[in-house]
């Protein structure tokens, strides 16, 4: 019981986390505010499996967080960058 709880008190936390995201003055902002909306989500999955105890819930959690962790990685490089190619130089030679 207390686990459903707990998923409740995350999805509302989803909720005003999602004000962040549309509402965020930096891109930078929203970028965080995406990485805890799906922060939020592994918990809710952690929650879930602790209530119905299946482990199948936990596997998704762990899995959601690794995916999140390289999606959110390569979109501050592309945002950042404006790429994902490496430079081919490096920044010593393009100023000469």
């Amino acid at each position: 019981m207390i686990a459903f709880a707990a998923a409740i008190a995350l999805s509302a936390l989803i909720l005003l986390i999602m004000t962040r995201l549309f509402a965020g003055p930096t891109l930078h902002d929203r970028a965080l505010a995406a990485n805890a909306i799906v922060m939020k989500a592994v918990l809710i999955c952690a929650a879930l499996a602790a209530a119905a105890g299946e482990d199948a819930w936990a596997d998704t959690a762990i899995t959601l967080l690794l995916g999140s962790f390289v999606t959110h990685a390569a979109a501050l490089k592309f945002f950042a960058a404006g790429t994902f190619q490496a430079p081919m130089t490096s920044e010593a030679e393009r100023d000469q």
